[in-house]
């Protein structure tokens, strides 16, 4: 692997740990990998039921709806 010249770091408490670029540092920073692991769960839970273009239809529409709420409160935050 190859070492970061300039490595980030998030520093919690006593814990300091080195983040692999601008992303994972804000994810790490704000705590956020359970809130990400559960939408990764949930959108393969929610892709495992697909047996239908109905369904299929239905399952896009809702992480399309999910994606915006996602962009919105990305366009609101301060970061």
């Amino acid at each position: 692997m190859k070492k970061n010249k300039n490595p980030l770091y998030v520093v919690s408490g006593q814990e300091v740990e080195e983040a692999n670029g601008l992303v994972d540092f804000l994810v790490k920073k704000l705590k956020l990998e359970p809130a990400i692991n559960f939408l990764n769960m949930m959108f393969e839970l929610l892709l495992s039921q697909i047996d239908s273009y109905p369904v299929f239809i239905a399952v896009k529409e809702f992480i399309d709806l999910v994606m915006k709420r996602i962009e919105l409160f990305q366009k609101v935050s301060i970061l």
